[in-house]
């Protein structure tokens, strides 16, 4: 009875220490503009420390594009960070979705206004990404923000009612695709840097 017992705790260990691997083991991750989105550009690391600046969420989609983007191109998949990607924001917004991404595994929000029915969406890169092999700042940033939306999105599962935040990050200009929630002129925050669940 004790070998079994024991045996029944070996193999229970067993299976932690193989799900932890497998929970740390990087993968790839996405492509497009994919050094702008994780930070690993030459001008990213630095945006870890800007101060944020406190934006009015339904002005800073009124910001213009710099140039419209298309997901086809080659050119533009690897278009490096605008200028108007070189600020740090903060705004406040409902989350009223979010999931894993299939493609790139990315936290994906669609994030609505508090004054309007205005929407855009926000991403945080997987942590476990292999391009962030040889970034730690930027992974441990990305896993610490990863443990918070983790918990909001179980939050918005339970009860299906959209959540009140304060979201810290970076402007983002995506090629427009037509997914739900995303703003028309491509605008998005991506990565999110910080999340503080406001009362509503």
């Amino acid at each position: 009875m004790k070998k079994m017992r024991l045996l029944v705790i070996v193999s229970l260990m067993l299976v932690a220490v193989i799900q932890s691997y497998t929970q740390q083991k990087s993968f790839k991750c996405g492509q497009w503009r994919w050094d702008i989105k994780t930070l690993t550009d030459k001008d990213g690391a630095g945006l870890l420390k800007a101060k944020p600046v406190v934006m009015n969420f339904d002005r800073f989609l009124d910001a213009k594009a710099p140039r419209t983007l298309n997901e086809k191109s080659s050119k533009d998949k690897t278009q490096p960070r605008f200028p108007s990607e070189k600020e740090v924001v903060e705004i406040t917004a409902y989350i009223t979705t979010i999931t894993i991404a299939e493609d790139d595994h990315d936290f994906k929000l669609v994030l609505k206004s508090p004054d309007s029915d205005a929407t855009m969406l926000g991403e945080l890169p997987n942590p476990n990404c292999s391009s962030l092999d040889k970034f730690p700042i930027q992974r441990t940033q990305f896993k610490q923000t990863w443990k918070v939306l983790s918990g909001i999105m179980d939050k918005i599962n339970g009860n299906n009612k959209p959540i009140k935040v304060k979201i810290t990050g970076v402007r983002f200009w995506d090629a427009p695709q037509g997914e739900h929630g995303a703003s028309s002129n491509g605008l998005e925050i991506h990565p999110i840097l910080k999340v503080t669940i406001l009362p509503d």
